[in-house]
């Protein structure tokens, strides 16, 4: 089976993971920088300079819920580590994502394993590898918070670790989706490996399709890719007009602004639900998803990289770009 990138696992402190080299392109980290975000937040995702693992168990201190998505019997400090960052007492430097400030924030990377399995009332969901966070004090009913209503702008950046902890993009993974409050669909999507025929994928097997970034909308249908970055982050923002039932997506890679990549594209953004960010890993050979299909005995963690996660209000077409 075809994995991409190198699977020797480095010898790495248990909280802290090797990222690429990069290319400086931020003001160094001692100097304040005006926040680029410019809309008033609804919720914010992005991970204080001195969090630690255990603050993601706490529910005073985590910007996100500590229950849920994830495997039975784990706790999230426990699945989430920490690249090597601007962080204190850490010596290498990664440049912060664009809307990270430098001495406020760091990034941090979600992982699975095969104990990556979420039990639901109906039971155990064989079919997936997940760690979802959603966000604190975003509730499930529709228009039970503000990020139900109005214009709605979804942030996240992601930056790649292959060296440590690789995906097998000969599967499909959502990493951000808006699921609705019924569990029978998203508003949005945001995957990459190989897509599943049922997700909307042609079946044919290439080595750039698996190395393809997507978004995707109610029904699907991809509206936005573009090729994974090995050493740069990848900024994306999703738009999400509940009035006039649009969806338009914006991207930009390293320190560069936001850029619209679509135009304001029909969308049904009814039924509520929550966002979801992290992995869910899907399985191959399978019919249902959810409850069955081929997964590999993962020798090690898988992991994505986030930052600058937050939700803004886009009243008046205010975006942060």
């Amino acid at each position: 089976m075809y994995i991409h990138a190198n699977l020797a696992i480095l010898a790495l402190a248990a909280t802290t993971t090797a990222l690429p080299n990069q290319n400086p392109k931020h003001p160094k980290p001692g100097k304040q920088q005006p926040s680029r975000i410019k809309c008033p937040i609804i919720f914010d995702g992005r991970i204080p300079i001195e969090a630690t693992l255990l603050d993601f168990d706490s529910p005073e201190r985590s910007p996100y819920n500590t229950q849920y998505v994830k495997g039975e019997n784990l706790t999230w400090s426990s699945i989430i580590q920490f690249p090597a960052s601007n962080a204190p007492g850490q010596h290498q430097h990664i440049n912060p994502s664009r809307f990270d400030e430098p001495r406020t924030h760091k990034p941090f990377e979600v992982t699975i394993d095969n104990n990556s399995l979420f039990r639901t009332g109906s039971g155990l969901q064989t079919g997936f590898r997940r760690a979802g966070l959603l966000l604190k004090n975003d509730s499930n009913p529709e228009g039970s918070d503000a990020a139900d209503k109005g214009v709605v702008t979804f942030h996240w950046s992601v930056l790649q670790n292959p060296k440590v902890h690789p995906l097998n993009l000969t599967h499909e993974y959502m990493n951000v989706w808006h699921e609705r409050a019924d569990y029978a669909g998203n508003q949005f999507t945001f995957s990459t490996g190989l897509l599943l025929k049922q997700d909307g994928g042609d079946g044919v097997n290439t080595r750039k399709k698996r190395e393809q970034f997507r978004v995707q909308d109610r029904n699907n249908k991809i509206v936005f890719e573009t090729g994974i970055q090995w050493s740069e982050w990848q900024n994306w923002a999703v738009k999400l007009d509940h009035a006039k039932g649009t969806l338009q997506v914006f991207y930009s890679e390293g320190d560069r602004p936001l850029n619209a990549v679509t135009r304001a594209l029909e969308n049904d953004n009814t039924g509520g639900g929550q966002l979801q960010l992290g992995i869910a890993k899907k399985p191959t050979e399978t019919e249902t998803v959810v409850w069955d299909g081929y997964h590999e005995v993962m020798k090690h963690k898988e992991g994505q990289i986030y930052s600058g996660v937050f939700v803004e209000d886009s009243t008046d077409g205010c975006i942060s770009v």
